[in-house]
């Protein structure tokens, strides 16, 4: 069967929706076993790529296991993306480019917009459903305030 793609667009906003919703095991049920999560920015200022988060997805899911012992935002994100492209690399991966925008909600009900980016995602298609194999955020917002704990 050959993943099509809209099922490739599906599984990229279905990854905002479930993380929208702290829904980390339907989260972690969207990537591959040999899963790898980057977020990375590119500094003016010191002239590099610089690295946030590099993990993978063991790594990832003990990260959202211990969500809850950490002290962090309250109030909600949500995250609005768009697939901009998709690129087939022969019968087993694709290449999607998603702009993504995460916005921030406090607990009294105000919203900002909390960071800006890019997901460059390679797709496995070579199953019955298509998995996220690897994914960089290439983020454009270099201050984020506190941070969170959560995949961007």
């Amino acid at each position: 069967m050959t993943i099509s793609d809209d099922q490739i667009k599906n599984v990229i906003y279905k990854s905002c929706s479930v993380l929208d919703a702290e829904d980390f095991d339907a989260y972690m049920d969207l990537y591959t076993e040999e899963f790898d999560y980057k977020v990375t920015n590119y500094s003016r200022e010191i002239r590099k790529e610089q690295e946030w988060m590099d993990v993978n997805r063991a790594e990832l899911k003990g990260l959202l296991a211990n969500v809850p012992q950490h002290s962090r935002l309250l109030g909600s994100f949500m995250r609005h993306a768009t697939v901009y492209e998709i690129e087939r690399n022969g019968a087993d991966t694709a290449n999607a480019l998603t702009y993504v925008t995460i916005y921030y909600t406090t607990p009294e009900g105000a919203t900002r917009v909390w960071a800006v980016g890019r997901y460059h995602d390679v797709i496995d298609v070579s199953g019955e459903t298509p998995l996220i194999a690897d994914r960089d955020m290439k983020l454009e917002t270099r201050e984020v305030g506190i941070g969170t704990h959560l995949p961007m």
